[in-house]
This record gives C-alpha cells, sequence and structure tokens, in this order.
C-alpha cells in the first residue's frame, strides 16, 4: 500500500514484489561478485557514449541509488514505513536500457518502520556492499560514491514532495536526513518550489558523449 501510493505521486519510481526474472540484477550477487556488476556497468557504455569505467560506474551507481535508496527513502517520508531494502532481504533491481529502473522487493521482506533500524539495513545491509564491490576496478572515491547516492536520494525526495497531491513532507524529510549516516552530506533542504540540492562532487555525466558538456543541474562545478 506505502508503495503504490507512492508510484501515484511519481510514476518512475517503480517497483514489485517477488523473485527477480532473467536479466534482473539481485543486490546480493552484485556484492558478491564484482565481474557480474563491471559487466552490467559494461553495458552501459553506447547509451551512456562512454567508454570511461570509472563514468560509467558513477552514472550506474547514481541510478542504482536512485532506484533502492530513494524509493525507500521516499516511502519512509511519505508513510512513515518503507520495506525492507537489505540484502538479506532478497532485493534487485530491475533493468531499462541496460540502467537500474525499478526496485524488486524479496516476497519475504517485512515493513521497517524504525528509521535508525530502515536506515542500517539500507547502508550496512546492501549499500556499502554493493558500492564495495562497484569500487573494484571503476576508481570511484568515497566522496564520488556517497555524493551519488545522496543525489539519488534528494531526487527521490524532489520528486515526491513536489508531485500533485503530496501532502507536507518537510518534518518527516528533516527526520530522515538527520538519521542518514554522516557520509551522506549535503542533502539538502525544503525551499519554496521544492527540494533545494547542490553536490559536493560531480557525477561525471559532462564527460559523456551525451551531455555534450553540459553540466546537471545540481552539479557542484557550477
Amino acid at each position: 500500500a506505502l508503495l503504490s501510493r507512492l508510484t501515484k505521486l511519481v510514476g518512475h519510481l517503480r517497483w514489485r514484489v517477488g523473485l527477480p526474472s532473467d536479466g534482473e540484477l539481485v543486490a546480493g550477487e552484485l556484492a558478491r561478485d564484482p565481474n557480474r556488476l563491471a559487466a552490467a556497468v559494461a553495458e552501459t557504455a553506447e547509451g551512456r557514449g562512454s567508454d570511461d569505467p570509472q563514468v560509467l560506474g558513477s552514472l550506474w551507481w547514481q541510478a542504482y541509488a536512485y532506484r533502492v535508496a530513494g524509493t525507500t527513502a521516499a516511502c519512509w517520508v511519505l508513510g512513515g514505513a518503507a520495506p525492507d531494502p537489505s540484502i538479506d532481504a532478497g532485493t534487485a533491481v530491475g533493468i531499462a536500457r541496460s540502467r537500474p529502473s525499478s526496485v524488486i522487493y524479496g516476497p519475504d521482506a517485512v515493513v521497517v518502520s524504525d528509521l535508525d533500524e530502515l536506515t542500517t539495513r539500507l547502508f550496512e545491509g546492501h549499500l556499502d556492499k554493493v558500492a564495495g564491490s562497484l569500487r573494484t576496478g571503476h576508481a570511484l572515491g568515497e566522496q564520488l560514491v556517497w555524493g551519488d547516492a545522496a543525489a539519488g536520494i534528494a531526487s527521490a525526495l524532489s520528486a515526491v514532495g513536489t508531485a500533485t497531491g503530496a501532502p507536507p513532507l518537510h518534518e518527516r524529510a528533516g527526520e530522515l536526513i538527520e538519521a542518514l549516516p554522516h557520509r551522506i552530506k549535503g542533502l539538502g533542504r525544503w525551499e519554496a518550489g521544492g527540494w533545494s540540492f547542490r553536490r559536493r562532487t560531480c557525477c561525471l555525466w559532462w564527460k559523456t558523449s551525451v551531455a555534450g558538456g553540459n553540466l546537471c543541474e545540481d552539479c557542484s562545478l557550477r
């Protein structure tokens, strides 16, 4: 019910509950097998317009964090609970255009309302493990990795907070920010018209041919 409510507000925050199908990526397998993860990242090269492993790794991870962390954060801010996003709960991701495009929750995943427990399951139980695997072979520094994750969360909060029919979310968003690990810095704040966020690191999108040298609206290089 929480996820359905979220998707009614933001249609591209897609999800389903069940077992992963062929071609979908199980988070636990990505964490355990850096080569499998590297292959998934490499499949985005043509669509991104780059063959630089660092660029591809950063952009793939930002999309992954938007789906996994962003959906979790937005769901909690909207309804005060979210499905367990941890690897042990069987979380996976669906793929579109070779990129993470949806979250797949295991059929036995529980709903977590305690915010500290939820953030522990999200970071220690999922993102930290997949990020460690991704950094193998992609030359991604800690600040870039967690800057990408912060951008994913901020984008999801902005999308749900400015959606038509969304309730006031300022107070609960503040609680979420306070509960996030210290490595997620400068997440932003509510201002008139939406969520204000400026990255402290660059995701490297400007280095792709599709970017044409342009910068993202929240880029630290602006």
